[in-house]
């Protein structure tokens, strides 16, 4: 199936671990102790893909396990690419990559401990803005009702070790806490207790700030012989909470530009390496720029030479100046940490 060699099999786990559900299919290799394990799951008509790289770490740590879960609802409900294949890759950002480099056709996103531990919300009015994605993201129309009790605990955050009654009364209170917002308004059809519409305010909080706090950063670089300085990056980046993206990794059927175009405007932010003669990243730097998207500028002082500078017209700009690749994660990490909010 995959370049990668996985072997499809049943036994390792008598239940899907993330998931907790026997309708799932595992590949990987059955003489490894701790090889990666990739699965491919069925839930109501929906397909998850992720992998597991180190599995058997994962299978020591329910809580991140469950977050990961929740994790991989929220983002195939909110980000999925429609008759396109998305697989997450879970675990160390550089084994992820040497692991998802022999994947093709389909989409590729990596996931870190860090990434998940920045994300999982903190607060309610956190946990309010993915339950409005998700409405707006299922409903057929606007203005379309909706139901509260319907909406996966998942979806809502519910304590796993509540029962049943608890975690309706826990919806039920989100419901009056969104109501008390302004966020939604009760209808009541004399038949059900908890429906309710999306307000104005709620459906323009999402829209405004759709691109504003999404959490991928786009990498404009050279690719070829690169390997080591993109990981660095990468690392940085997922270390800071956010999806690092890079062309060179996201199969397609598009066109190039264009796919390029669509996941500049759909980042939060670009980071850009003029450390190798590339016009490529020069342009994709410009065009982040004009749509008024936060660069990040870095360059390796080892790579300057008399035929290899700072292009004059960008050199003015606050540019990371980086000894090593240690250094260049750690400057990275701590200017995405101070200027992207």
């Amino acid at each position: 199936m995959e370049k990668y060699c996985f072997i499809e099999y049943r036994g390792r786990y008598k239940v899907d671990p993330v998931f907790k559900t026997t309708d799932y299919i595992l590949f990987g290799n059955p003489g490894g102790i701790d090889s990666p394990d990739l699965f491919e799951v069925y839930i109501k008509n929906r397909r998850f893909r992720y992998c597991l790289i180190n599995p058997k770490q994962m299978r020591n740590n329910e809580s991140f396990l469950v977050k990961l879960r929740r994790y991989l609802k929220v983002h195939e409900e909110n980000d999925n690419l429609d008759n396109q294949i998305n697989t997450y890759f879970i675990g160390e950002m550089e084994k992820s990559i040497d692991v998802s480099d022999g994947f093709t056709d389909q989409n590729i996103f990596y996931v870190t401990n860090e990434m998940i531990e920045q994300w999982y919300p903190k607060k309610l009015s956190d946990i309010f803005k993915i339950i409005i994605e998700h409405v707006i993201k299922r409903q057929k129309y606007l203005g379309e009702h909706n139901f509260f009790l319907e909406i996966d605990d998942d979806i809502t955050f519910a304590d796993e070790n509540l029962s049943d009654l608890e975690k309706r009364d826990y919806k039920l209170y989100l419901r009056k806490c969104m109501s008390e917002e302004g966020l939604i308004s009760f209808f009541n059809d004399g038949m059900h207790i908890d429906g309710f519409d999306l307000t104005s305010k709620a459906i323009d909080s999402v829209q405004n700030k759709k691109t504003e706090n999404n959490k991928v950063a786009f990498i404009a670089i050279k690719f070829d012989k690169n390997e080591t300085r993109i990981n660095a990056i990468q690392d940085a980046i997922a270390k800071a909470g956010f999806e690092p993206r890079i062309m060179s990794q996201l199969e397609t059927n598009n066109w190039i530009m264009p796919e390029i175009f669509y996941q500049i405007q759909n980042c939060r932010f670009v980071v850009a390496d003029f450390s190798l003669p590339c016009d490529g990243a020069y342009y994709e730097a410009g065009y982040a720029a004009a749509l008024n998207k936060p660069v990040i500028h870095l360059f390796d002082k080892n790579e300057e030479s008399e035929n290899n500078k700072l292009h004059f017209d960008i050199a003015q700009k606050s540019t990371i100046f980086y000894e090593n690749f240690d250094d260049l994660k750690d400057r990275l990490f701590n200017r995405i940490k101070s200027t992207i909010k």
